[in-house]
């Protein structure tokens, strides 16, 4: 069980490597260039369930050839206790992977409201909360935005996230920032309103998207572990009926 759930990681491990260096082929920092976005996610969902499937199934007949039979048994039970070995493999695997995975979520969730202010899509940036800030203090025509200060900056970050944590800025909010806009830009106070408008639409937009994109993605992973369970449980039995029947694999390390 153990010795299948070691096979499976190493395994995952070497196809979802391989599959990184395949993925960044694909794509290209320029925008125009390299792999449409619909065929990048579509062969990136097929080569995750393959990782996924392959990796378990290959855990799971390991698990169901290397398990000792209970003589006792019926061919029956001797078939759900291979079974149960390979599931008990994959969910030993899933808990490392999330395990190993907490660290990496963690430090996801903790820049959360910086994602959700981001002009997602092609036009990504190192910090996308400070992108959308200086969209908001862009000089208007040919007239010099006067500098911001730090703390007012952080201000209206903290105003920009409250807004599309509630939806929308309310009333006052909204005046203050339009005010602090026309102050920085030169605009005026009508065509500052605009701005905070349009922007607070794109970045809502924007966070929808990535909202949706997380919800498919967590369906789809959801799927795709219960699907690698299935297999390690069906490759587990196949494991227990060659183990009994003691059918020959040295060919795959025979090498005369």
């Amino acid at each position: 069980m153990i010795a299948g759930t070691v096979l499976a990681s190493a395994i995952s491990i070497v196809l979802f490597a391989f599959g990184t260096a395949v993925g960044l082929s694909m794509v290209s920092p320029y925008e125009g260039e390299g792999t449409s976005k619909t065929a990048y996610f579509i062969a990136l969902g097929l080569w995750s369930l393959w990782i996924v499937v392959s990796s378990f199934m290959a855990g799971g007949y390991l698990a169901g050839r290397l398990r000792r039979r209970i003589g006792d048994g019926t061919p029956h039970e001797v078939e759900v206790r291979d079974g149960a070995h390979g599931l008990v493999a994959w969910a030993l695997g899933v808990l490392i992977a999330s395990l190993m995975m907490l660290h990496g979520v963690t430090g996801v969730a903790g820049s959360a409201a910086a994602v959700t202010v981001a002009h997602a899509g092609p036009d990504h940036r190192a910090d996308a909360t400070d992108f959308t800030i200086d969209a908001l203090f862009r000089g208007a025509g040919e007239s010099t935005a006067t500098a911001t200060s730090e703390p007012e900056r952080r201000e209206v970050s903290r105003l920009l996230t409250y807004g599309l944590v509630r939806g929308e800025l309310n009333a006052d909010d909204r005046m203050y920032l339009s005010h602090i806009v026309a102050d920085r830009t030169g605009l005026s106070a009508a065509n500052a309103e605009k701005r905070v408008d349009v922007v607070l639409a794109n970045a809502k937009h924007k966070a929808d998207v990535a909202r949706k994109s997380g919800i498919l993605i967590g369906f789809l992973t959801a799927a795709a572990l219960l699907i690698g369970g299935a297999a390690a449980a069906w490759a587990a039995t196949r494991g227990g009926k060659h183990r009994d029947e003691g059918t020959d694999t040295a060919f795959f390390w025979r090498w005369k």
